[in-house]
């Protein structure tokens, strides 16, 4: 073939993305995804990420090659449809794999140049094509994009861009690939932060709905403030969008924030300062600054210093940290802008944790260079993130060392973590990863019930579980595939919420195969002594410890006893052979140490008003797990 193969486990590289690529993704029914020229995912919709996962068994995400994947190396079919997409620019026919459910239609994508940078892939599920028919979109997002010159954002709920559009470098002046690396929340002047965060809220809560955004204060590439509107529309339930749609526009009429420019500048900095937030500016060319007080506090000083450079910035860096930093301004020159954590050295020289953002401004014209940006004191959450991961760590090395197997699961059959005991059960190793997903489970196992016949795959744990059915104390007998080993298995199961209010389930496993196999010897050693029982000639009878009825009587001692099986069994033993109640007392509540037995003479009536003068002995037996008592009789009437 004359593409290398191997080139498609590259790292994903960045694409450049136009409108009429966006609108092909948007309105997709069906799942997609963006593959560069090297068949490494750049972007895909939430039903290309459902088909994909239930077709791999493997989560899609940016960056990841759709070879060995999605495109094994023996389905030439496929790969001679990928090839071609991406050498000819052709449109072509679909190709069905996944038994037939599924089937993989490829289309070229084009830059804003008319050049080729990749395909549109297209995961169809056949079922609901054939089913049903696509739903409506809440909104066209192809519309969005032509309104009148204004940006649009796609946002995923932590307010990362998805999707940003061309007309972005006019109402921001970042490009769209410049935009795409930002964080909204810190391009926000601080004031701005909270009312934004309540339209993502009020957004969120209201699916579908246009909600009037806060206007806000954003910084323009230039470096400078400017004031925008916004229009917020959530259309993540939507499959060709799945994303906070942000369209903004920046407003060019005088506006008033109240009372004259010297008040606003009072309040702003006073907001500024109760936040607790440091502001700087170094100008990298005079080597001067412009802080505020929290700025220098943060740094450990009450009084301000008399220098602050770059360089004594760096000075207050932990020295194992100072080189990278240094390789993050550097890159800002770039990239624009600055975002990281760091450990900064008071001069009491105790240590303590700083958010770093900003940006990086060149002016031509005045020929100057500046950072500027914010930093806050972060040491208290460090901290306590540190503390929880102790913590977390220090479970899960206990969950990790129980005898009992741990898997945990999520609700579309994803399985996220085996502990150690499950891992070893399953036969699994550090050589053989577990399974992550349901549907890759089912190539190394089959489950049968414990008599031996089939379980359906609907009925194993999982499955029940994810049904919302009872998982208490299944058994079940699990056969290894690969491996040919059978062993009983005992389940139990539940859910749980996770931190973002997501259901987990789990699953706890022991093993009953040898527990199993010792009940099943001493089952089949018990019908080997009945049968023994019945077929001795002598007279044997097994009665209950308690109140000696009569449980078991051989034809041996039928004859000997006159009475039948059906006369005597459930009656209290030698009641039908004329012995006193105080008599038998006597004898059968007797107690003694189970390895000791003890013996009576007695005299009896048969049935037929015989006597007979009888010699038994009485011991203590065990079983199907209850105590009970073996009378042995011989008949001594002609030796009197």
């Amino acid at each position: 073939m004359k593409r290398s193969r191997e080139a498609a486990t590259n790292a994903g590289k960045k694409t450049e993305v136009n409108e009429s690529i966006k609108a092909s993704m948007s309105n997709a029914y069906h799942g997609v995804a963006l593959i560069d020229k090297e068949y490494v995912i750049q972007q895909f919709n939430s039903r290309f990420e459902g088909y994909f996962s239930y077709i791999t068994g493997i989560t899609p995400r940016r960056g990841l090659s759709v070879i060995n994947s999605l495109f094994p190396k023996g389905e030439e079919s496929a790969w001679s449809l990928l090839e071609k997409t991406l050498e000819k620019r052709d449109s072509t026919n679909e190709v069905s794999i996944k038994e037939g459910d599924f089937s993989i239609r490829l289309e070229p994508a084009l830059n804003r140049k008319n050049n080729l940078i990749g395909a549109f892939l297209y995961l169809i599920n056949q079922k609901e094509t054939d089913n049903n028919e696509p739903p409506q979109t809440q909104m066209n997002f192809q519309a969005l994009l032509e309104i009148s010159g204004d940006a649009v954002i796609v946002l995923s709920p932590e307010g990362k861009p998805i999707y940003v559009s061309p007309s972005v470098e006019t109402v921001l002046g970042y490009t769209p690939e410049e935009t795409m690396l930002l964080d909204m929340y810190s391009s926000l002047h601080p004031d701005d932060v909270p009312g934004n965060q309540k339209v993502m809220e009020k957004a969120i809560l209201n699916p579908g709905i246009p909600i009037k955004g806060h206007r806000s204060r954003i910084i323009h590439k230039d470096g400078s403030y400017h004031l925008y509107d916004s229009t917020v529309v959530n259309l993540l339930n939507d499959p060709s969008i799945g994303g906070i749609v942000d369209n903004i526009k920046e407003v060019t009429e005088p506006t008033s924030f109240g009372g004259s420019e010297g008040q606003f500048s009072n309040l702003y900095m006073k907001a500024v300062e109760d936040s607790k937030i440091g502001v700087w500016e170094i100008d990298l060319t005079s080597g001067t600054s412009v802080r505020n007080r929290i700025h220098d506090q943060i740094f450990g000083y009450n009084e301000q210093p008399a220098q602050w450079d770059l360089a004594t910035l760096l000075q207050h860096i932990h020295v194992a940290d100072r080189s990278a930093v240094k390789e993050i301004f550097e890159a800002a020159r770039a990239d624009g802008s600055f975002d990281f954590e760091v450990r900064a050295i008071w001069p009491d020289q105790s240590i303590h944790w700083i958010a770093l953002k900003g940006t990086y401004v060149k002016s031509p014209e005045t020929k100057t260079e500046k950072l500027s940006g914010s930093v806050v004191d972060i040491t208290l959450r460090r901290n306590s993130f540190q503390a929880l991961l102790n913590n977390e760590s220090r479970l899960k090395s206990i969950i990790d060392n129980i005898s009992e197997g741990l898997v945990v699961a999520d609700k579309a059959g994803r399985l996220l973590y085996w502990n150690t005991a499950a891992s070893k059960m399953h036969d699994f190793s550090s050589l053989q990863s577990p399974p992550k997903s349901f549907t890759e489970l089912l190539k190394y196992f089959k489950l049968e019930q414990l008599n031996g016949k089939y379980l359906p795959v609907s009925k194993w744990p999982l499955p029940r579980l994810l049904n919302n059915e009872n998982v208490d104390g299944l058994e079940v007998r699990v056969r290894s595939i690969k491996n040919r080993w059978a062993k009983i298995f005992r389940y139990n199961g539940g859910s749980f919420a996770d931190g973002d209010g997501n259901l987990v389930y789990f699953l706890t496993i022991s093993d009953r195969t040898e527990l199993s196999n010792i009940k099943k010897h001493l089952r089949d050693s018990e019908e080997r002594f009945l049968d023994a029982f019945h077929a001795s000639p002598v007279a044997l009878c097994i009665t209950s410890s308690k109140d000696a009825v009569c449980l078991e009587i051989n034809k041996s001692a039928e004859e000997l006893l006159g009475y039948s099986y059906e006369e005597y069994t459930g009656k209290p033993i030698l009641a039908l052979n004329g012995v006193p109640l105080d008599e038998r007392k006597r004898i059968f509540s007797r107690k003694s140490e189970p390895s000791k037995s003890w013996e009576s003479k007695l005299s009896i009536s048969t049935k037929q008003g015989q006597k007979r003068l009888i010699l038994f002995s009485v011991e203590q037996v065990t079983l199907n797990g209850e105590e009970c008592r073996l009378t042995i009789f011989v008949d001594i009437t002609r030796a009197r």
